[in-house]
């Protein structure tokens, strides 16, 4: 499905991460894959000691760093990388002890901005660096998460992703000329590294799965969201463009909680 194709992964943390299992599953489909790390360091401690307990080495990878707030990082990003025929970008942060917890004005305003540039700003910023390396008929994937509602201590990230959603449908007007698309997948809740700092975590995975008409695992079902992921980059998807498409295990459509099992 996408043999020949050049994908770009942004946002890798672990081999539990998104970022690891989409590129894998592009691989698995003729993909040639690249990631990107924040930096250098992490790549080389962290991951490394990560990889390993997987019996992987950091090195059988073209792993990049980009710390995608800075303009001169990105610019040597797309330098290295070449051209490319899809950038999926799996990238978040807000501080938990401040954008994670307590009343909407309880973070200071620079933590605020912070999250806002990297879980939201930084996709238009990415798209923007690479150009035309970004081949014609190329296609930009980004993670998100239901940001119709309000969960427990999600807050600020949650605004960020109702922005990240409106950025895919502006880039989508931006980029369409160029025959390049622009998609979000809102997954359910993961078990990853990212969401062991989200308090009250627990409690919304085992709401989700209980909702959702069919089910929700928030291991086995990552699997699912990278599939959608690799649908998305490939030509399938030619005329998909500007949408957000759920891959929740139906959570998203429902009013209220299921009846219980005659």
């Amino acid at each position: 499905m996408l043999a020949t194709k050049r994908v770009l992964v942004m946002g890798l943390l672990d081999t539990k991460s998104f970022a690891w299992v989409i590129g894998q599953e592009a691989a698995a489909h003729g993909a040639e894959v690249l990631y990107t790390v924040q930096n250098e360091r992490f790549r080389d401690v962290f991951l490394r000691r990560s990889f390993r307990q997987e019996g992987l080495d950091v090195d059988d990878y073209l792993i990049l760093p980009c710390d995608v707030t800075q303009d001169d990082d990105l610019a040597a990003l797309f330098e290295r990388t070449g051209e490319l025929d899809a950038i999926v970008h799996s990238i978040a942060y807000a501080r938990p002890e401040t954008c994670l917890t307590g009343p909407m004005w309880n973070p200071p305003r620079e933590d605020v901005s912070l999250a806002f540039q990297i879980s939201a700003a930084s996709l238009a910023y990415v798209v923007g660096a690479a150009g035309d390396r970004l081949r014609a008929g190329g296609s930009v994937v980004t993670l998100t998460f239901d940001s119709q509602h309000a969960y427990p201590s999600y807050n600020w990230m949650g605004v960020c992703k109702a922005a990240l959603e409106a950025v895919v449908r502006y880039l989508a007007r931006d980029v369409g000329p160029r025959g390049v698309r622009v998609n979000a997948v809102s997954a359910g809740p993961q078990r990853t590294r990212a969401a062991t700092h989200i308090p009250g975590f627990s409690t919304i995975e085992s709401q989700w799965d209980a909702r959702a008409p069919l089910g929700w695992d928030a291991d086995a079902d990552r699997k699912a969201v990278a599939g959608t992921v690799v649908y998305l980059i490939s030509d399938l998807a030619a005329k998909v463009t500007g949408e957000v498409i759920h891959v929740d295990g139906g959570y998203h459509a429902m009013g209220m909680p299921l009846p219980e099992a005659q």
